[in-house]
Parts: C-alpha cells; sequence; structure tokens
C-alpha cells in the first residue's frame, strides 16, 4: 500500500485512512476510483487535524459542511470536484458508523454541476438505434445489448460482467452479480427487452461462440470469446454514429435515457433507485432536473 504523506499527524486517522482504503477494496470499488476517494477523505482528515481534532470522538455532523463550505469559498474547486468530495464524506460517514468507529452521519447536499446535466436520448432517438441495427447476427447480439443498457439500465463494467445464467427466463429477471460498490440486485426485464435477449441467446450466441467455451453472455463476433468493457461501448457508438444521432452517446448515456423515461413515466423516485443500483437518493435525484427542464 501507497505510504500516506506525513501531514497527517494523527496515528487514529493515518490507521483510519488505511483501513477505509480496505473496505473500499472489499466493497470492489474501481482501482481508479479509490486513491481519489482516499485523498478526499485524507484532505477532509487534515481539516479536522487543523481546527484540533485529531480523533474520531470530537467529530460533529457540521465538521463535514464546514469542510465543504471551505472549498467552495475556494474559487479554484468546481462543483464536480467539490461533489466528489462530498461523495467521498458520504462514504466515510457510511464508514465509520458501519464499523462502529462513530455514530455521526453527514447531512451533505450535492451541488449543482456547472459542466451541466448528463446526456440522455428522448424515446424517439432511442427508436432510431433500434431501427439502425441489422437483421444479421450482429445485429441481433446489438439489440440485446439496447435490452441490457437501456432496457436493463446497466453500467457498462455490470453488462460485460453478465453471464447465460445470470438471465432468469422463468422469471425474467436479471441478475446484476458486479454491481458498483460489489452490491447485487435484480432487474426485471421488461418483454420486449426479454424477447430480444431470448433471440440472442437462442440464435445469434451460439454462433458467435465457435468452439470456445465460455458463460459470458455477450460474445465477441471474431473470436468467440466474450466482449470487453470497450469492445461493447465502441459498438454502441458506433449504432449512435449510424442511426446519425448527433449527442455525445456511450452506454452511460442509455442508463440516463432508462432512468429519464421511467421518471417521466411516473414511476417513483425510489424504485428507479433500486433499479439503477444507486447507493443513495442524491445520485437519482438528477433525474428530476432532467425531466423539470425539458
Amino acid at each position: 500500500m501507497k505510504k500516506k504523506p506525513s501531514a497527517l499527524q494523527s496515528a487514529e486517522y493515518i490507521l483510519l485512512l488505511q483501513s477505509f482504503t480496505e473496505w473500499l477494496q472489499l466493497l470492489n470499488y474501481s482501482p481508479l476510483s479509490i486513491p481519489v476517494l482516499t485523498r478526499s477523505v485524507y484532505e477532509f482528515l487534515q481539516y479536522l487535524q487543523a481546527i484540533g481534532k485529531e480523533n474520531l470522538s470530537q467529530l460533529m455532523p457540521a465538521d463535514a459542511s464546514s469542510f465543504i463550505a471551505l472549498l467552495q469559498s475556494k474559487e479554484k474547486y468546481s462543483s464536480g470536484h467539490i461533489n466528489k468530495q462530498i461523495q467521498a464524506l458520504k462514504l466515510f460517514s457510511r464508514y465509520i458508523r458501519e464499523t462502529g468507529r462513530s455514530p455521526v452521519a453527514f447531512n451533505l447536499q450535492r451541488l449543482e454541476d456547472a459542466r451541466g446535466k448528463p446526456t440522455w436520448l428522448t424515446k424517439a432517438e432511442i427508436q432510431k438505434l433500434y431501427d439502425v441495427t441489422a437483421q444479421t447476427i450482429l445485429g441481433i447480439r446489438d439489440k440485446a445489448m439496447l435490452a441490457v443498457y437501456y432496457g436493463c439500465g446497466l453500467r457498462l463494467n455490470e453488462g460485460a460482467c453478465l453471464d447465460v445464467s445470470d438471465i432468469n427466463q422463468t422469471t425474467r429477471v436479471l441478475h446484476v452479480r458486479k454491481g458498483k460498490g460489489y452490491k447485487e440486485r435484480f432487474v426485471p426485464i421488461a418483454e420486449k427487452n426479454f424477447e430480444a435477449i431470448k433471440l440472442y441467446l437462442d440464435h445469434a450466441r451460439p454462433q458467435l461462440l465457435q468452439q470456445v467455451r465460455t458463460t459470458a453472455l455477450f460474445i465477441d463476433a471474431n473470436k468467440g470469446k466474450p466482449m470487453q468493457k470497450q469492445s461493447l461501448y465502441v459498438r454502441v457508438k458506433q449504432l449512435a454514429k449510424k442511426a446519425r444521432l448527433k449527442k455525445n452517446i456511450g452506454t452511460h448515456t442509455l442508463r440516463h435515457s432508462i432512468a429519464t423515461h421511467l421518471l417521466q413515466s411516473g414511476m417513483k423516485l425510489e424504485m428507479i433507485q433500486q433499479f439503477l443500483g444507486h447507493g443513495d437518493l442524491d445520485s437519482t435525484q438528477i433525474y428530476t432536473h432532467l425531466v423539470n427542464g425539458e
């Protein structure tokens, strides 16, 4: 493990930061995300130390709010950067409560991100993606990909990690085993999406497999091996280009789109949170802004 900067003086805080990092690893957070989250908590612990609080027994809920207010007072920090700090602090608050280190919870609200709202597609634009899928083996696979990423709202990695056994054809439920934060969830598959996935499983996937034996759901066209995340992402980009959609589109755009469409149809925010696998309702709240901003 990388040695922490010596500016952190409190022995308790040094050990706390190390155990927080290990906790994130156990929850299967991305190796790219863990250093960012740890650094944010490190800076918060530095702040606590600077105001004379050198152990968790002195921690108060207002300390997190004061720290965020301090960051906001510095012009060099964007709202996006501060939102990442808020995300880290909320995770840290969850960690110290779940491990019995402190009962303190932080009441922090995300800031409106100046970078703008996430890109999403209208139902008509989604239909264009379906319309350009070819009547071929790869076209059948494309429709199954759209069913997973749009119809079921999965993240890129979640879809890439799917096995055939994760599709329960009896209950028409998709099992997400490797969700963010190592959280599992079960996603209902709507009828049209189920038909697209079943057609792929019954006809296209066996032909793509060639001689390779794998349980992965999505199969590469050339090698018969599991498709990697980058290949799935590129395929969605190719469909968007073929459909002549002008927006910057990836798999996450499809996830944003289904969430927005579900909210437009009247689904409760809490149900959308469960559908998407969000850890807290704050992450789902952004879709209310998308709908209200139309």
